[in-house]
């Protein structure tokens, strides 16, 4: 009788097991492409023996962590180094996709090689990423038009990150919004870590193309104000740590509704259902809000 209930839990997509990891890392690839940290994707560790180990690890580490983990799909950042990428993506299908990583500093060309890696990948590459490299950066800059005009085209989401993982360091909340009233067909999603931002929650019912990844490490609970339809689960993977396992147990002990909303509903609202793998799209769509 157990059997059968499971059976038709997962039909019906209750599987409790289910996540979407909307964020890792791209520190493991600091040896191959230094320049990452400059772009904000993985803060310079504080001991050396945590920068090497994270240098070390490889994205085999990631997809031995995600099986241990039984998480179902991961959502990687993408700058110049892509062969791993591309070769573990299709040795495990379903499990990897690539958020193609803008570099802010240089508008035209990180647009141009937004595009392109889009173009030569477009099965596998669901969204873009960002790291605002300077305080005076804001998201509203005119610079960045063009990529926000191209990913509302072509249907790719944004998320928006920090220099690193301080909260003061993301963008404000107001600002994304602005965005998300200016370009109603893009999908904006804001990172903060640690605490939960205010003015960012306050803003989620505005707006129904603006969302917030939340860090696996802040989730034994949910702020009561927050719409769980709208939080995505985003761990950080940047090598291994025991946090990643932590951040995703902490998810599984989420009441049932926001566990399946936070760990993979609001992922196929934004990124699609192709992120779940062919065998359970049909029956995962999320219905519309």
């Amino acid at each position: 009788m157990g059997d059968r209930v499971s059976l038709l839990q997962r039909r019906l997509g209750f599987d409790p097991g289910r996540i979407v990891d909307t964020y890792v890392s791209a520190a493991p690839l600091l040896r191959k492409a230094p320049g990452l940290c400059r772009l904000g994707h993985g803060a310079p560790a504080a001991a050396d023996e945590t920068a090497e180990e994270m240098a070390e690890a490889k994205l085999s580490d990631l997809i031995e962590d995600m099986d241990r983990a039984r998480v179902t799909a991961s959502l990687m950042t993408l700058h110049e180094e892509t062969d791993e990428f591309l070769r573990l993506a299709r040795r495990h299908p379903g499990r990897l996709f690539g958020l193609a990583g803008y570099d802010s500093l240089s508008p035209r060309p990180g647009l141009e090689r937004v595009q392109a890696l889009w173009k030569d990948h477009p099965g596998l590459i669901l969204g873009v990423t960002t790291a605002l490299a300077g305080s005076g950066q804001d998201p509203r800059l005119k610079a960045f038009v063009p990529l926000y005009e191209f990913c509302a085209e072509s249907g790719l989401p944004i998320q928006f990150h920090g220099e690193s993982d301080a909260d003061e360091a993301a963008p404000r909340p107001m600002a994304l919004a602005v965005l998300a009233r200016s370009y109603p067909g893009l999908k904006i999603i804001g990172r903060f870590h640690r605490d939960w931002h205010a003015e960012a929650l306050a803003l989620l019912n505005r707006f129904p193309n603006l969302f917030l990844q939340v860090d696996g490490l802040t989730l034994p609970r949910l702020p009561p104000t927050a719409d769980n339809r709208k939080l995505l689960f985003g761990s950080g993977w940047r090598g291994r740590e025991a946090g990643y396992f932590e951040g995703v147990e902490a998810l599984r002990r989420l009441p049932w509704r926001p566990r399946r909303n936070v760990g993979w509903r609001t992922a196929v609202r934004v990124y699609g259902s192709r992120i779940l793998g062919p065998s359970a799209r049909a029956n995962s769509q999320p219905s519309p809000r």
